[in-house]
């Protein structure tokens, strides 16, 4: 079994996410990684030059009643619920429950502005400013302020979705967390839905970005490349 299947099963983002949209089948893991905090300038160090650490840990996990998903995390979570989703006459489903259900509340560990990227193992971490703490392009604080309504909506409902909006060109069904369909071309993919065991597979961060995969060179772990807009058009029929 490769590294990157074992690592993809303790992150969360499920045996699927290993399969990609062969680009980034293979995986690279998160050394020298963007999410490498080791590499991470003004950050502080893991003490033991841990990579993995700065997110998990096999003992002692952080307890939070506001995670539906815990793949042992040793991060500060932000565990406030008044997140402001994605709204638009565009937007054809709806955020019902909790915007950040699944792993979207791990990723807002580190990009809600406020904990600091570093923290970990119950050290404070560092004060970073710039691009650590700003909503603006080129910065990673997308949810700022509990503010994601400049941002793609994650939280709602995907199943059953091609019904609603024919400009969705994936099947997009994950009854388990992540399934191979063939979009309306007959082209293979994999999608990326989190199962919250009540027959829902949401959209979370984590069907767009491959944390521990650092082999797109298009930066933001995404799942294919940005030339032509690829990674857009594995979901989008435009």
């Amino acid at each position: 079994m490769k590294k990157i299947t074992i690592l993809t099963a303790i992150a969360g983002l499920t045996i699927g996410a290993s399969l990609a949209y062969g680009y980034t089948a293979d995986g690279g893991g998160v050394v020298g990684s963007k999410h490498d905090m080791n590499q991470l300038s003004g950050a502080q160090k893991d003490s033991q030059g841990r990579v993995c650490a700065f997110c998990h840990t096999p003992h002692h996990k952080v307890e939070a009643t506001e995670l539906d998903y815990n793949p042992l995390w040793s991060h500060k979570v932000n565990v406030d619920k008044n997140f402001t989703p994605y709204d638009s006459v565009t937007f054809n489903s709806n955020i019902t429950g909790d915007p950040l259900a699944g792993p979207s509340r791990l990723c807002m560990s580190c990009h809600d502005g406020v904990i600091a990227v570093d923290q970990h193992y119950g050290n404070t971490g560092s004060t970073l400013t710039g691009r650590i703490v700003g909503d603006n392009f080129g910065e990673i604080a997308v949810g700022k302020f509990n503010d994601l309504s400049n941002d793609h909506p994650i939280g709602f409902d995907l199943t059953g979705i091609n019904g609603l909006d024919k400009g969705i060109r994936a099947l997009l069904k994950a009854p388990n967390n992540g399934s191979t369909k063939a979009d309306l071309d007959g082209k293979a993919i994999t999608t990326l839905g989190f199962n919250d065991g009540k027959g829902h597979s949401l959209m979370t961060c984590a069907s767009c970005h491959d944390v521990h995969n650092k082999d797109n060179v298009d930066t933001a772990f995404l799942y294919e490349k940005q030339l032509n807009s690829q990674f857009c058009v594995m979901c989008h029929d435009k």
